[in-house]
C-alpha cells in the first residue's frame, strides 16, 4: 500500500545547527517515556486521515490561510514559507550537529524501513502542506496543555518536546497559568488533514492564547480585554528561545497588544524589529500574520532531526514502493478550443487527474481560466535539510514585579 502521493518541492540548503536539550538530535534519539507509535510495515499502513470523524474535537477548527502576509505589505505564500531559502537565514547557519542516521548506510536504512521503521525515529516527509508523517508521536497528556482532538494531536518527537518546553518554561513563571488549549497537529500517518492545507508533516499547531479571567476556552476570540499578554508573550518568547521554530502567524490586532508588551518590559528594540517586521533583505519576520488568527496561533517548527532522516529515507521509499512519485503542479491557462484530454495528453496525465486537482465535477474548463495539472517526477535525494540560527534576544528583561527571575 502506498503512504501516500506527496508535491515535490524545494528544501532549504544551510548548514544543519544544534537543537535544545529536549529536542533535536539528542532528544530524539534518546529514549523518551510517551506514548510513542510503533510503526506497522510498510506495506500495513493506512491512507492519511481526511477528517475528524470520531475525534474528541470540540468547537471549530481553523481552515489554513492560502497566503500570510509579511508587514511590508508582501504576501508569504504558506508553503514558500516552510523556510527562508531567499533569505541570509538560510545560508547563516551554525556548527553542524551531528544526525542519528549519520553513521547508517542506504542498505542499512532501507533494511530498516522493511523490518522496523520505528528504529529510525520520526520522520517528516515532505512539506507541511504535502508530506506525510512516519514516527509519529502522540502529544502526552501534560500539564499546561490541554487536548482538544486527541485523534489529530500527532507530531513528530522534535515537535511534541518543543512544545513541552515552551510550556513548561511559561509555567515556570506563571504557575497559576490556565492550559493552553490544542487543536490540530497531524493526523497519525499524516497527510491531508481537513480543513487544513497544512498539519501534514507533523510540523504544524493550532493552540490557543493565554486568556484572563474565565474567558479561556478554545478558539475564543482573542481581544485587549480577553488575552492575556503576559503570559501569552512569554510563551512566544519560550518557543523563540527554546526552539527551532520556523513561524508563528498571529493576528495582526494580537501582534500589536505583544509587541507593546514586550517594548515595556524592555524588550531589546532591535530584537523585537527582527521578530515582528523581519530585516530587509536578510531575514523575515518570525511573527506573521494571517487572517483567522485571532482565536489561535498557528506554529510550524523546524525539525532538523526529522527532516533530515526523510531525506535519507525518501528515495529508499520510492525504492521500495512504498510512496508514489513526487508530483509537480503546472498552472496551464487555457486557450480557446482546448480540451481536458487535450491537456492530458500535452503534459502526459490523465484527464481523471486534472479533474480531481481543480475539484471539477465535469470534463467542462472556461477559456482564459488558470489550472492545475498534476505531472510525475523522479524520486531522488533532495540537499541536506538545514535550520538557521535561533534568533535569540540578546538580554532578558527584569522579571514581573513579585515575581523571581528564571535562571534557566
Amino acid at each position: 500500500m502506498h503512504l501516500t502521493p506527496w508535491l515535490r518541492v524545494a528544501v532549504i540548503t544551510a548548514p544543519l545547527i544544534g537543537c535544545a536539550a529536549g529536542g533535536g538530535a539528542a532528544g530524539a534519539a534518546g529514549a523518551h517515556e510517551r506514548s510513542h507509535a510503533q510503526s506497522p510495515p510498510l506495506s500495513q499502513l493506512p491512507p492519511p486521515s481526511h477528517g475528524s470523524t470520531g475525534s474528541e474535537q470540540v468547537g471549530p477548527e481553523p481552515q489554513d490561510p492560502a497566503h500570510i502576509e509579511h508587514p511590508s505589505g508582501a504576501v508569504i505564500e504558506d508553503d514558500a514559507a516552510d523556510g527562508d531559502a531567499t533569505t541570509a537565514d538560510a545560508t547563516a547557519g551554525g556548527p553542524q550537529q551531528a544526525h542519528p542516521l549519520d553513521d547508517k548506510s542506504d542498505a542499512e536504512l532501507q533494511a530498516a524501513l522493511r523490518q522496523d521503521p520505528a528504529a529510525l525515529g520520526s520522520l517528516s516527509l515532505g512539506r507541511p502542506n504535502a508530506g506525510r508523517l512516519l514516527g509519529g508521536v502522540a502529544m502526552p497528556r501534560v500539564p499546561g496543555i490541554q487536548l482538544v482532538d486527541p485523534q489529530h494531536s500527532w507530531g513528530t518527537q522534535e515537535t511534541v518536546d518543543f512544545l513541552e518546553s515552551a510550556v513548561a518554561s511559561v509555567r515556570a513563571q506563571f504557575p497559576e497559568a490556565h492550559p493552553l488549549y490544542l487543536g490540530h497537529i497531524s493526523a497519525k500517518h499524516g497527510g491531508p488533514l481537513s480543513p487544513h492545507r497544512s498539519h501534514q508533516s507533523g510540523r504544524d499547531v493550532d493552540i490557543s492564547y493565554y486568556y484572563v479571567g474565565d474567558s479561556a476556552r478554545w478558539y475564543a476570540r482573542a481581544t485587549k480585554k480577553t488575552l492575556d499578554v503576559e503570559k501569552t508573550w512569554a510563551f512566544v518568547r519560550a518557543l523563540i528561545e527554546l526552539t527551532d521554530v520556523n513561524l508563528i502567524i498571529i493576528d495582526h490586532s494580537i501582534q500589536r497588544l505583544l509587541r507593546a508588551h514586550a517594548s515595556a518590559l524592555g524588550e531589546d528594540p532591535a530584537w523585537l524589529d527582527s521578530v515582528f517586521r523581519g530585516v530587509p533583505g536578510k531575514r523575515r519576520p518570525l511573527i506573521v500574520h494571517a487572517s483567522g488568527h485571532a482565536t489561535h496561533m498557528h506554529i510550524r517548527f523546524f525539525n532538523p532531526v526529522a527532516q533530515e532522516s526523510a531525506r535519507r529515507a525518501m528515495p529508499l521509499l520510492a525504492a521500495l514502493g512504498a510512496i508514489d512519485p513526487p508530483v509537480h503542479y503546472v498552472m496551464h491557462r487555457v486557450k480557446p478550443g482546448e480540451t481536458l484530454g487535450m491537456l492530458a495528453r500535452k503534459y502526459r496525465t490523465t484527464v481523471r487527474a486534472i479533474r480531481k486537482a481543480n475539484g471539477l465535477r465535469s470534463n467542462k474548463i472556461i477559456a482564459k481560466r488558470q489550472y492545475r495539472v498534476p505531472t510525475r517526477a523522479k524520486v531522488t535525494a533532495s540537499p541536506k535539510i538545514s535550520v538557521p540560527p535561533r534568533r535569540l534576544p540578546p538580554s532578558r528583561p527584569a522579571p514581573p514585579a513579585g515575581k523571581p527571575p528564571d535562571l534557566r
